[in-house]
């Protein structure tokens, strides 16, 4: 908390999943101990510390950003050869273009130390790789845990030592990685649905302030929606010139402590050197930003575009997420899913009577139910990846609520009473008809293609009565476009059916006829 106390929070931490030193559980107990409000862990390179803190939960009075620290080669062709990150927020997990990127950069990282090594080996130091591997603490190993090594045998006085003397580039035992070029890597990010931020923009090394304004002007252009301007190493002259640069830019304003525990014992998560506070406000509008990003791309996968867009997000917000929320004004989808069922059904209807208009009632219901169901709601949902937009509380999130066949069919139906109240009845007619008719004419080849006459025959055999009668009865229109009119008795019952041809004026009676004794319960 700050002197007012107000709780803050710290958007950039590093786990031991990559070169910091305390665990994703260890971070989650220390933000709480210390009254944070919300948290990110951006590991480099690597989101396996995310993931561990999704799966062993989150506890109600912390929020968290699922985060990562990707190292990128500089903007400028020629320019300074300095530290550009660029840190993600608010991205899918699971997406595979960056999964693909961790992978590539985690096993570029794990090759060049093998040979840092060798190098520091060549010079003089008594240094293994077992031992780099033991101070990473199982996690992925960098130069950092080399440093902490070189330190703990008394070869440098500090960590900053170790990379100043040996692991910094032009130095001795420096070694080149892969690293994605910042292009990309804002597209890998944004791609995923996530938010690209600049990391620290005080450490880049530029000429001039005007040479780091237009660097941050280039990669606003490239996709850049936010700007890291609260960070121990910054200056209050940097800090004021990074919010009017964020300003200007129109971009995001993050601040982390760039927390690392031991590898960093002068930097405190929260607070860094005791002088950083990050408010909670600005979690809240990059929470904001990512609900904005998502309702947009829903609207381009939906390929509706909303007068009205806090009708999406009523759709798109599962009660879970509703109720960890502060403003008790906000609805969740519930209500729009029960109209949505309504409007579903309603038009389902209207198109299979356009299509067949020779189906009886009873094959309409038959044809309707197997269309609208949670599984065929569900198949559908995730063949547009709806999913990736639902708004979930933690619980569910944790637990995989994005797939779950009961959540994406309910939050089908709520976008299509979202459409129906943005855009009235021909709006919602045009989404179910350009999403369900597919599904119409197989469903509809099987109903007619249902023997009921064999079906009958069965049912009546094994209750031991005669065989059905089928009469024709009456027949009428030119020869080219006959309709027949059949007549059926059996079991005490009679039943007529009309079809085009008698075979299927003969079917039709035989279904009617399989209702009926059906709902006896046979007992004729």
């Amino acid at each position: 908390m700050d002197s007012s106390g107000q709780a803050g929070i710290d958007l950039h931490i590093h786990s031991t999943a990559s070169d910091g030193t305390r665990t994703p559980r260890e971070i989650v107990s220390i933000a709480l101990d210390l009254q944070l409000r919300a948290i990110a862990i951006t590991d480099h390179d690597t989101i396996d510390g995310a993931r561990e803190v999704l799966a062993q939960g989150v506890p109600p009075s912390l929020q968290f950003v699922p985060g990562v620290e990707i190292s990128a080669t500089p903007f400028f062709e020629g320019g300074p050869d300095s530290s550009y990150h660029i840190l993600g927020y608010f991205f899918d997990l699971n997406d595979p273009p960056l999964n693909q990127l961790l992978t590539r950069l985690q096993t570029a990282r794990s090759g060049r130390n093998p040979e840092i090594i060798k190098k520091l080996q060549a010079s003089g130091f008594d240094i293994s790789m077992d031992e780099v591997q033991l101070a990473a603490g199982g996690g992925q190993t960098g130069r950092p845990h080399i440093a902490q090594v070189l330190l703990n045998k008394g070869y440098v006085d500090s960590i900053n030592h170790a990379f100043n003397a040996f692991l910094s580039k032009g130095q001795p035992a420096y070694v080149d990685k892969f690293r994605i070029d910042c292009r990309g890597a804002i597209d890998i990010i944004t791609g995923a649905g996530g938010i690209p931020v600049l990391a620290h923009p005080g450490l880049i090394a530029v000429e001039s302030d005007s040479d780091l304004d237009v660097l941050v002007s280039s990669l606003k252009d490239e996709g850049l929606l936010g700007l890291e301007v609260h960070y121990p190493e910054h200056t209050a002259k940097q800090v004021a010139q990074f919010v009017e640069m964020a300003a200007t830019h129109n971009l995001l304003i993050t601040g982390g402590t760039d927390f690392h525990g031991e590898l960093k014992p002068e930097i405190s998560m929260g607070t860094g050197d005791g002088s950083l506070f990050v408010p909670f406000q600005l979690f809240e509008a990059l929470l904001a930003r990512k609900n904005l990003d998502s309702g947009r791309q829903a609207q381009k996968t939906l390929e509706y575009t909303f007068q009205r867009p806090q009708l999406l997000q009523e759709a798109l917000s599962h009660s879970s997420f509703v109720n960890e929320q502060p403003d008790r004004k906000r609805r969740d989808n519930e209500r729009l899913e029960f109209l949505g069922d309504a409007v579903l059904n309603l038009v389902v209807g209207d198109l299979l009577m356009q299509y067949d208009p020779e189906l009886r009632e009873g094959d309409l219901t038959r044809v309707r139910s197997a269309m609208v169901n949670e599984q065929q709601l569900a198949d559908l949902s995730r063949s547009i990846d709806l999913g990736k937009y639902i708004l979930l509380g933690k619980g569910e999130f944790r637990t995989g609520g994005q797939d779950k066949s009961s959540i994406l069919a309910d939050c089908l139906e709520a976008v299509i009473a979202a459409i129906y109240r943005d855009g009235g009845f021909p709006a919602s007619f045009e989404f179910i008809q350009r999403h369900f008719s597919p599904l119409i004419q197989p469903l509809v080849s099987k109903i007619n293609a249902q023997d009921y006459k064999s079906e009958l025959q069965e049912f009546v055999q094994s209750r031991h009565h005669p065989g059905p009668a089928y009469t024709l009865y009456d027949q009428s229109g030119p020869d080219h476009d006959k309709t027949f009119r059949i007549q059926l008795e059996t079991c005490g019952i009679r039943t007529r059916g009309v079809g085009k041809s008698k075979k299927s004026a003969e079917q039709d009676a035989a279904s009617i006829a399989i209702q009926i004794l059906r709902q006896d319960g046979g007992k004729n």
